[in-house]
C-alpha cells in the first residue's frame, strides 16, 4: 500500500512539473516602448493593467488604447508599430523551421507600422476581415472603417488578402487598398487625404507627447526620460563597446572579451535593464556569422570561439548589446555586420623534422623535432 502512495505522489509531482515548465519558457516578443495617455495591456486571461515604458509583451498579449492615447510597440528586431487612439491589438510571435513569424491582430482602430526587412522572418497584420503579409514596409492599417479595412502604404509592397473571398492583391508604395466585408478588394492611388492620415499616424505621437502638461501622470511616469533612456536618465542612452582579443592561433580556442568602455548610465542600471550581449564571428567571408550569447553582468564579458572555428588567415567579429526594449549598441558602432573587426589568425601548420632511427631493442622509431 505504501508503494502505491509513493507511485501516486511521484506521478502527481511529475504532472506539476510538466504543467509548469512550458510557462517558464515564454520569452517577450515585443516591448511597449512608449505609452501615452490611457494604455492598458493584458496577459492571457488576466485583467487589463496600466502599461508602463519598457513593458515586455509575450505572445498573445493584448494592448488597448483609449481616447487621446497611443502606444509605440517595438519588436525584438526593431520593427515598430504605433497603436493609435481607441484601438486594440494582439501581438504574437513564434519560431518554426528556422523562421521567426510575428503577427499583429488589429481587432479595432488604427496601427501605423515600420517593419524591418530581415531574412528568415515573416510579419503579418490581420483584422477580422483581412491579412497583410509584410517585409520591409511602412504604412497605416485601419480596421472596421465603415465595415471595411483600409491599408495605406508609404513604402515597400504588401500582399493584401481578403479572408472572406481569399482574394489577394499586391499593394505598392503610394497606393491605398480597401478590403470589404463582402469579400471584394479595391486598390487605387492614395489620395491627399490618405497621405494626410498616413503622415498623421507618425507625427501625432510626437505632438501629443510635447503637448502634455507637466505633472500629467495619466499614462506615463512623471520622471522625464528620453525614449532610449533607462532608470530616468536624461538624454539618449549611450553605450560604447570594445572587443579585446589575444593572438589567435589556428585550431585553438579563442577567448576574447567584450567590454563596456563608456555608458551614460551606471553598469548596475544596464544590468537591471536586462541587457544581453551577443558576439558574432565567422572565418570565411562566404559563410553566415555564428553567434555566442551571454547575459550582461560585468563591465567585461568573456566569450570562447571554439577551436574548430578558428581558421587562418583571419576571423571576422562584431558584438551587439540589446536592451529589453530592443535598443541596440554595437562594436564597431556603425554597420557592424558589413564592417566587422578583422582579427589575424596564425597558421597552425608546424615545421617538423622527422629523423628515423633504430632503438637498442631493434625497433624502428621516428624522432620529431619542431622548429620555427
Amino acid at each position: 500500500m505504501k508503494h502505491s502512495y509513493s507511485i501516486i505522489t511521484l506521478l502527481f509531482l511529475f504532472a506539476c512539473i510538466v504543467s509548469v515548465a512550458p510557462a517558464q519558457k515564454k520569452k517577450p516578443v515585443a516591448t511597449i516602448f512608449k505609452p501615452v495617455g490611457t494604455v492598458d495591456y493584458r496577459t492571457g486571461d488576466g485583467e487589463f493593467v496600466k502599461a508602463k515604458p519598457a513593458t515586455p509583451l509575450l505572445a498573445g498579449d493584448v494592448v488597448r488604447t483609449q481616447e487621446n492615447s497611443f502606444a509605440i510597440v517595438k519588436f525584438l528586431e526593431n520593427s515598430i508599430i504605433r497603436i493609435q487612439e481607441k484601438s486594440e491589438v494582439t501581438v504574437s510571435g513564434e519560431i518554426a523551421k528556422g523562421e521567426f513569424s510575428k503577427n499583429v491582430h488589429l481587432q479595432r482602430g488604427e496601427v501605423g507600422f515600420e517593419v524591418k526587412k530581415r531574412p528568415n522572418e515573416k510579419f503579418e497584420f490581420s483584422t477580422p476581415t483581412s491579412v497583410a503579409s509584410i517585409r520591409g514596409t511602412g504604412g497605416l492599417l485601419i480596421a472596421g472603417l465603415d465595415s471595411n479595412d483600409v491599408l495605406i502604404l508609404g513604402t515597400g509592397s504588401i500582399d493584401f488578402k481578403n479572408i472572406v473571398s481569399n482574394t489577394v492583391y499586391k499593394v505598392k508604395a503610394g497606393q491605398t487598398a480597401y478590403s470589404m466585408a463582402n469579400g471584394s478588394v479595391k486598390v487605387q492611388e492614395s489620395t491627399p487625404e490618405d497621405r494626410r492620415l498616413l503622415k498623421k499616424s507618425t507625427t501625432d505621437s510626437t505632438k501629443k507627447e510635447e503637448s502634455k502638461p507637466e505633472g500629467n501622470n495619466s499614462g506615463t511616469d512623471s520622471t522625464k526620460t528620453d525614449s532610449t533612456g533607462t532608470d530616468g536618465a536624461a538624454g539618449p542612452l549611450k553605450v560604447g563597446l570594445t572587443i579585446s582579443a589575444p593572438v589567435a592561433k589556428e585550431g585553438q580556442d579563442l577567448v576574447l572579451s567584450v567590454e563596456v568602455t563608456e555608458a551614460s548610465v551606471t553598469l548596475d542600471s544596464l544590468k537591471k535593464s536586462g541587457a544581453e550581449l551577443s558576439l558574432f564571428y565567422r572565418s570565411k567571408q562566404d559563410q553566415p556569422f555564428k553567434m555566442l550569447k551571454a547575459q550582461f553582468s560585468e563591465r567585461s564579458t568573456k566569450f570562447t570561439v571554439p577551436a574548430a572555428d578558428v581558421v587562418s588567415p583571419n576571423i571576422a567579429l562584431y558584438a551587439v548589446m540589446r536592451l529589453a526594449d530592443a535598443t541596440e549598441f554595437s562594436a564597431p558602432a556603425s554597420s557592424p555586420e558589413s564592417n566587422p573587426v578583422i582579427l589575424p589568425v596564425q597558421d597552425g601548420q608546424k615545421n617538423e623534422l622527422k629523423i628515423p632511427f633504430t632503438d637498442p631493442s631493434g625497433k624502428k622509431r621516428t624522432m620529431i623535432i619542431e622548429y620555427k
